[in-house]
């Protein structure tokens, strides 16, 4: 039974695969470029969902977002560092940034930390607006020229990115320390009873997270060739939550999913303008009503219960 398992799972995942490389053939660079955003988003809630597993919700990704595009477009346009550093440099940044606001913000809990990383957001946002001498303002920074142009090879290189995070968040939320994360999110007087340094591994979780933000950030600045102010507003933050919360807290799939449900869910209300935020704030809602679970979440439930306590 389980070599029959192991078999199919392992057929799946070479499905996957092939799936994944043949995507990109005969479609529109439309769809391609929005294939390789849900991969970026996809990545952005993975990271996100490290701090959702523990309990928390942090509504500043958005800023961490831009701080990886914006140090990477910099060091693109203003040194001769290697495309590979420059990802590295936007990240490294992020990830500062996330111990800067982390470090006083985890000592609080619940909605109190949620309106601290919603306030450094838009001071964040604030900065790119109008530190115009280096951020050039809402002129935006264009010409980010990396040594990937043709979309599809991006699509490739995002892949390869989107299926090594994949990797390491999936071993990080399996691994002891995802119990740790679990473990707060469960009661983190009681984790802090049995032993847990919730604080550390909270700002540890944080750190991760916005270092995986800020390497989206970087890839969707060389990708787009220009970045401007309000591709990092709080409207981003919400979407990034928003599509964790839809796809399902804590989930790989979910945080898959969540990713084409931020992008492709305004895509298709484009029409709408303004109005396709009511929409997404309706559709976060009745998920939350009927799904709380989450997209990725709800399906595991229900294999459960199809399979009966007898199933493996």
């Amino acid at each position: 039974m389980m070599r029959r398992g192991l078999s199919y799972r392992s057929l799946m995942i070479i499905t996957l695969f092939i799936g994944l490389f043949l995507l990109p053939f005969g479609v529109s660079y439309y769809i391609l470029h929005i294939l390789v955003m849900i991969g970026l988003w996809g990545m952005l809630i993975l990271g996100l969902n490290l701090v959702g597993s523990m309990g928390y919700i942090s509504i500043c990704h958005g800023a961490f977002y831009g701080i990886g595009a914006y140090v990477a477009s910099l060091l693109t346009l203003k040194t001769d560092m290697p495309f590979a550093l420059n990802l590295i440099g936007g990240s490294a940044s992020a990830g500062i940034a996330s111990l800067l606001i982390g470090y006083p913000a985890f000592r609080v809990r619940g909605h109190y930390f949620a309106i601290i990383t919603l306030a450094f957001g838009l001071i964040i946002s604030l900065v790119f607006h109008n530190w115009s001498d280096v951020t050039n303002g809402d002129r935006g920074l264009s010409d980010i020229m990396g040594p990937i142009m043709d979309p599809m090879h991006y699509y490739y290189f995002t892949v390869f990115i989107v299926l090594a995070v994949i990797l390491v968040t999936h071993k990080i939320l399996y691994s002891r320390f995802g119990r740790k994360l679990r473990a707060i999110r469960s009661d983190e007087n009681l984790a802090e009873q049995i032993g847990v340094k919730t604080f550390q591994t909270k700002l540890l979780a944080f750190l991760m997270s916005a270092v995986i933000a800020g390497l989206a950030g970087g890839m969707m600045a060389h990708y787009t060739n220009y970045i401007h102010p309000d591709l990092f507003s709080f409207a981003n933050s919400f979407s990034m939550v928003m599509g964790m919360i839809v796809g399902g807290i804590g989930t790989t799939s979910g945080a898959l999913s969540g990713g084409g449900v931020a992008i492709g869910l305004p895509e298709i209300l484009r029409f709408t303008a303004d109005a396709r935020y009511i929409v997404m704030g309706i559709v976060l809602v009745l998920v939350m009503l009927f799904m709380p679970s989450g997209i990725a979440g709800t399906f595991y439930l229900y294999g459960r219960e199809k399979k009966g306590p007898e199933g493996c």
